[in-house]
């Protein structure tokens, strides 16, 4: 799994940009390397673009374990929205099992989205 992060320099959110490969074990090290940056701040709204991750092998099991990193971190994390895009209506599930199980477990407000606009849209506090 690859991630490529642009952290906002003003106001706005970052872009997280992954391909490759989706694991549990490179999801923490994407968590960890986000919110270890100079410039992070916990809070920070996020657009997750996850097009070009492939989620094929990622199951239920995953999906858990990837909540476990983010509750691991949740502090440095910080409450701020996460928009995660994703390419098709199977991936669509798989975030949603994701946005489910974390529910309010979690200081952030997480959002699955299949469509880009609606969830820059959702980011900048619009109605989708």
């Amino acid at each position: 799994m690859n991630w490529t992060v642009q952290l906002p320099e003003t106001a706005g959110y970052a872009v997280v940009t992954t391909s490759g490969t989706f694991t549990a074990a490179d999801h923490l090290r994407m968590v960890e390397d986000i919110v270890g940056r100079p410039g992070w701040r916990p809070g920070t709204d996020v657009l997750f673009d996850h097009r070009g991750l492939d989620f094929s092998d990622a199951d239920l099991r995953a999906m858990y374990e990837a909540g476990t990193n983010h509750m691991g971190n949740d502090s440095r994390i910080g409450g701020g929205k996460a928009a995660i895009l994703m390419r098709s209506l199977s991936d669509y599930g798989r975030g949603r099992q994701f946005e489910l199980m974390m529910g309010d477990r979690i200081s952030a407000t997480l959002h699955v989205f299949l469509d880009e606009a609606e969830a820059v849209a959702w980011l900048a506090g619009q109605t989708v």
